[in-house]
């Protein structure tokens, strides 16, 4: 896989995402390699936001789509692609963190100014870097479950049903870990000094 980007060859789309996927189940690696152009980006962001490295992020990435292509032939369409590759971006980074001696990231690593989703503008960025820095300690933290739904909802901007999908579970299930993950980053908040109690 190439590390340059480049644009979409194809229409975007579940029903066109759909085509590859038969085509790429059928052997056609042609196919799989648009998927990988597709959503290479989205694994990566979700990587880098749960990893907070980028060079680990980056070989997350290419792992996840190398278990992607081998799971390819169990893929029913049940959810979209993009839902399902993101499922499987979530539970690698999981995996990957119960490899680690720590359970938790580097807390003095610092984030680029172009992180994905993050400020661009860099005196917004040194303006929110106290606070950003807070967060990010306190999202290490949080249990896995609570920090993949924090994750998927505040950085990916995904809907309840597309975390539901991702994460296996129903709606209720995602709003009771997004709501127990704010409590306790707001509650680490507070302890840290970085906000007050309302």
């Amino acid at each position: 896989m190439s590390e340059h980007l480049t644009d979409n060859s194809m229409p975007s789309g579940t029903a066109a995402d759909a085509a590859l996927v038969d085509r790429a189940q059928t052997g056609d690696t042609g196919a799989f390699e648009e998927l990988v152009r597709r959503y290479r980006n989205d694994v990566f962001a979700l990587s880098y936001h749960f990893l907070r490295n980028r060079e680990e992020a980056w070989d997350t990435s290419q792992e996840v789509f190398i278990k992607a292509y081998h799971s390819l032939r169990n893929f029913r369409g049940d959810s979209s692609f993009k839902t399902w590759l993101l499922r499987i971006t979530a539970n690698h980074c999981k995996d990957h963190f119960k490899k680690r001696k720590l359970d938790t990231v580097p807390l003095d690593e610092r984030l680029d100014a172009d992180a994905p989703g993050f400020p661009p503008n860099p005196r917004e960025a040194m303006e929110s870097a106290e606070l950003g820095a807070a967060i990010e300690k306190a999202i290490a933290f949080l249990p896995a479950k609570h920090r993949t739904a924090f994750v998927l909802r505040e950085f990916e901007g995904m809907s309840y049903q597309e975390m539901a999908e991702v994460m296996q579970c129903n709606v209720g299930t995602v709003m009771s870990r997004l709501h127990h993950a704010r409590q306790k980053l707001q509650s680490a908040l507070m302890r840290m000094g970085v906000t007050e109690a309302g």
